[in-house]
């Protein structure tokens, strides 16, 4: 019988190279082809901010620093806090239930000899494979690829990270730091959808939000607000400027934000 390939990237953080081994072989005969195996804590918290996988599998016991330190590092960043970890003690080791940041694990897998499939199991309840809904999302991406998206933020960081996220979901991604940047990129290019954020350099997201509903070509164009401004008149008057979504970014995951941008693309 052939198995479905699955779309979602997989990392997996744990010192005892020889599970981490097994269970990446375990998952790719479960039709997972994302899996990266690391071995260490400091090269684990990379891999989440170069990869931004699905979901993280943590070993508590890491050389570098522990699976607690990756854990509270990668809780620190909002757009990195929403992709759920399961966290392991694969050594005989308890976990310390202290040092865990309040609902940053999805689940806990605590056995000395883990058995590989058992986990691909609650793998495949993480995502839903159960049933049909994968199989409908993997093709979602094809049917965005050539969807334009033109997005405004100045944050590097976020920048870095939400870049990445759009690009492998399969958009053609404008990137612009401030709103002349932006307002230039729309004299050639009129996007399926713009999302900006409030706070920038010079124009504000207010101001891109007029300027764009000034021009009657990019009227039309579907337009999100992404920003930590969360006050009722702030998302009062993007909506007057226009702005069918307005998302809060520390209280977004990445993947929500994917969605709905694909949806106003839709």
């Amino acid at each position: 019988m052939t198995v479905s390939s699955k779309t979602e990237k997989i990392l997996i953080i744990t010192g005892d190279g020889s599970f981490g081994n097994q269970l990446a072989v375990a998952l790719n005969k479960d039709g997972y082809d994302h899996v990266t195996s690391v071995q260490n804590g400091t090269e684990g918290l990379k891999s989440i901010y170069d990869t931004l996988p699905h979901l993280v599998l943590i070993d508590i016991t890491l050389p570098g620093i522990d699976g607690y330190t990756v854990l509270s590092k990668k809780q620190a960043e909002p757009l990195l806090a929403k992709i759920p970890v399961f966290l392991l003690s694969t050594q005989g080791v308890p976990i310390n239930m202290r040092n865990v940041p309040p609902g940053s694990v999805a689940e806990y897998i605590m056995a000395l000899h883990a058995d590989p499939a058992d986990i691909v199991t609650k793998i495949n309840r993480q995502f839903n494979h159960a049933g049909l809904a994968a199989n409908m999302a993997a093709g979602g991406a094809q049917n965005v690829a050539k969807k334009k998206l033109l997005w405004v933020e100045d944050d590097r960081l976020i920048g870095t990270i939400l870049a990445k996220k759009l690009l492998s979901s399969g958009f053609d991604l404008y990137h612009s730091k401030n709103g002349e940047e932006a307002l230039d990129t729309l004299k050639s290019v009129i996007p399926d959808v713009i999302v900006v954020d409030l706070i920038l350099p010079g124009m504000s997201g207010f101001d891109i939000l007029q300027a764009v509903n000034a021009d009657a070509r990019l009227r039309a164009v579907p337009k999100m607000v992404l920003s930590n401004l969360s006050k009722p008149s702030d998302i009062e008057k993007a909506r007057a400027l226009g702005a069918q979504k307005f998302l809060v970014k520390a209280a977004t995951s990445l993947d929500q934000i994917v969605s709905e941008v694909r949806a106003m693309c839709s």
